[in-house]
């Protein structure tokens, strides 16, 4: 069946642009529709935090200010996206180009509560990655995505990159979290030149090359030299190594709240985006 159900969440800023072209060579590879969504806060969410301390007709103002804001913003990324179809031939009101139809939506309300609800009926969520140049509400989107929806993610970079259908680059370490996350990549990774796997302790490799054989996926396994170097370090030193255009891993193999407080690999990945990376837990 492939990946026939991509969803964007967009805000206007200048990396949507890498998470757009990313989503459209997969929607072309996969005869996908190509949902945008623009989240807009809700300003009464907003101006609650200071609704305590702040006057009325201050905390009136500051909701109309607010409200302004977002619609403006709305409007920019109503507008950037409708040139980013435009510049690439793609009809609006769901004609198909090349196997592939977009559509447009804007909603207003907690982008968490939002994406919960939308990215379940989505093959992948594909969204710019958290850090400076991530959404506001980046982690929340993620969290309400990963764990609400129980959907994959594909995080991408702040800049352009090179044809993400070229090397993907398996972490595993044999538990459930990557296993979903190499099981949802799976029609990407039929499509790939090149699969490599690597495992930063004991796991065997084995029976996941055999499993990838069987959808006809012809992967080649190391295990991961870290040294001194935090596995996150050492994952992204082999990605560059390999020219990966794609990272697949689990996420979160400890509680959010143990990972959030104390770092882990997930963590340090998805802070800091340098390649396009499927994400599921």
């Amino acid at each position: 069946m492939g990946l026939r159900a991509l969803l964007m969440p967009v805000t206007g800023h200048r990396a949507d642009d890498a998470a757009l072209r990313i989503a459209l060579e997969l929607g072309r590879a996969f005869g996908s529709h190509l949902s945008a969504i623009c989240l807009k806060p809700d300003p009464v969410d907003i101006v609650r935090y200071v609704a305590d301390w702040t006057a009325p007709v201050t905390t009136g103002e500051l909701v109309a200010a607010v409200e302004s804001e977002a619609d403006s913003a709305a409007a920019d990324a109503g507008k950037a996206f409708a040139d980013w179809r435009e510049r690439n031939g793609l009809p609006a009101g769901g004609e198909s180009h090349e196997g592939v139809t977009v559509s447009w939506h804007e909603r207003t309300g907690a982008p968490g509560t939002i994406l919960r609800d939308t990215a379940r009926f989505a093959d992948l969520v594909v969204m710019r990655g958290l850090g400076p140049t991530g959404p506001v509400e980046g982690e929340a989107m993620l969290d309400a995505v990963l764990f609400d929806a129980g959907r994959p993610v594909l995080l991408t970079p702040a800049e352009a990159t090179g044809p993400v259908l070229d090397t993907a680059l398996l972490a595993w370490a044999g538990g459930r979290e990557e296993l979903r996350a190499i099981t949802a990549a799976l029609p990407i990774l039929a499509k790939m030149r090149r699969v490599e796997i690597r495992t930063g302790g004991d796991s065997d490799m084995g029976e996941l090359v055999t499993y990838l054989g069987r959808h006809g996926i012809q992967a080649g396994t190391a295990r991961l030299q870290s040294g001194e170097k935090h596995v996150a370090d050492a994952l992204l030193g082999e990605a560059k190594a390999l020219s990966a255009s794609l990272l697949v891993m689990g996420a979160y193999h400890h509680s959010r709240t143990r990972e959030a407080v104390f770092g882990g690999t997930t963590r340090q990945i998805i802070s800091h985006v340098e390649l396009p990376v499927l994400l599921a837990h």
